[in-house]
């Protein structure tokens, strides 16, 4: 390509991703600390752990601005084996806390989770509880709701270590280009799952690849079997205007990079 986008694409990754030198980072850590203490004040002894996890935890959230449904995933494990209660019991404990401790916010149960929504982002609040399967403790298995009555088994830490492998092996770019396809996905209307677009990301293979070859390689990879029809159609016509800007990169012609690219993610 005879003229590039790289250092665009880094400033773009960089406006969508919440630093610690956004105006966002310090509210988002205020209201985690209010919630965990106020969660323990109400529940007391029958809270094991409060745990962060998701994008938050992953850095692949996007600031509200870019993604209005980002939000912050706490993962509250109860003292399951004496209290004992299904999932809906737990999410209406967690929802009776929400309305007593936020009765100016707006709280509602969905499944796995109790969201709290707070003026500048939101909180999940999933309830979970381990479960050890071994002798000493080696075998620790964690469930959060699957339904009103049951649970399912889900591995919280398990992709998170994969991500932090894959960006570290491949130069630290893997975040940066969910965070584009994620800003992406947003601006489209969210034809794609955020958790399974990150999990499809980084199952990709980036040797090599700087950002915007490895931008440019998700997007042709990214799979045209999806769900929906209208998802398939957002996939097919982000392929196309990722085709149209390469020619442009190709052809020199600066007001057509900046079309496509317009197109494509928010700026």
């Amino acid at each position: 390509m005879a003229i590039s986008i790289e250092e665009k694409l880094k400033e773009l990754a960089q406006k969508y991703y919440i630093s610690v030198k956004s105006s966002e980072q310090p509210k988002i850590k205020a209201s985690l600390e209010s919630i965990k203490k106020k969660l323990i004040t109400d529940f007391g002894d029958r809270i094991v752990s409060i745990e962060v996890f998701g994008s938050y935890e992953r850095k692949t959230i996007l600031p509200r601005n870019y993604d209005r449904k980002s939000d912050v995933d706490l993962l509250i494990v109860f003292d399951h084996e004496n209290i004992n209660v299904n999932p809906s019991t737990y999410r209406k404990h967690l929802h009776d806390f929400a309305e007593s401790f936020y009765p100016n916010s707006i709280s509602y149960k969905s499944k796995p989770s109790v969201v709290l929504e707070l003026n500048h982002i939101n909180y999940d609040l999933v309830p979970a509880y381990r479960k050890d399967t071994g002798w000493f403790f080696e075998n620790i298995r964690t469930y959060i709701p699957y339904s009103d009555t049951e649970w399912m088994e889900t591995d919280i830490e398990g992709f998170s270590e994969k991500l932090e492998d894959v960006n570290k092996r491949y130069d630290y770019n893997v975040k940066r280009i969910i965070r584009l396809l994620k800003a992406w996905n947003a601006k489209v209307n969210y034809p794609i799952k955020s958790y399974s677009l990150e999990r499809e990301i980084a199952s990709m293979n980036f040797s090599g690849d700087d950002i915007e070859d490895g931008f440019f390689y998700a997007i042709d990879n990214l799979s045209d079997d999806r769900k929906t029809s209208i998802a398939e159609e957002k996939v097919e016509t982000l392929k196309e205007n990722a085709e149209y800007l390469k020619e442009a990169l190709d052809d020199e012609d600066e007001e057509d990079v900046r079309k496509y690219l317009k197109r494509i993610l928010p700026i």
